[in-house]
């Protein structure tokens, strides 16, 4: 992995829903706290059930979320673009992740651990709160997406086998 980043990272936060929530100066400590990463194409991020409380920004590329779904067959739920988190959950809570994150092609993402990033609790609460605000909407924007995948496809079987 290399740490030569392509793509200025304020630039692409910025652009973000949850992005816009950070001033300039916010932006630049996280993104001073943060590490950068390459990943080439199929490259793991992180694996289902592997912990590492660390909260990713990808900022080119295209990540997928993957769900093992058992005898070597996996299911692609989500492809992520510039601007997305991942790894949130763990992130807050430090438990495993649920799902594998997976470069669909080369990739470049910011690191930040959580260790790195409670100390400004006490120094940055304006910084915090607004990410972790951020976090929370990008959360909900994805529930958002995955109902109307599911209600787009309930639609599609029902009309389908009843119809």
């Amino acid at each position: 992995m290399s740490a030569d980043l392509i793509t200025p990272p304020m630039d692409v936060i910025a652009q973000t829903t949850w992005g816009k929530e950070l001033s300039n100066a916010e932006l630049d400590l996280l993104v001073q706290l943060s590490e950068p990463a390459d990943y080439g194409q199929n490259e793991i991020v992180f694996q289902a059930d592997s912990k590492d409380d660390t909260l990713y920004i990808l900022l080119a590329g295209k990540l997928e979320v993957v769900k093992n779904a058992g005898l070597k067959s996996e299911m692609v739920l989500s492809t992520l673009k510039p601007g997305a988190l991942a790894g949130e959950l763990s992130f807050i809570d430090g438990d495993a992740h649920t799902l594998t994150l997976r470069a669909q092609r080369q990739a470049q993402v910011l690191k930040l651990k959580r260790s790195d990033f409670e100390p400004l609790i006490d120094s940055q609460p304006r910084l915090v709160f607004n990410l972790m605000r951020g976090i929370l909407r990008a959360s909900h924007q994805l529930q958002r997406d995955m109902n109307a995948q599911f209600m787009e496809m309930s639609r599609f079987v029902t009309n389908q086998y009843m119809g």
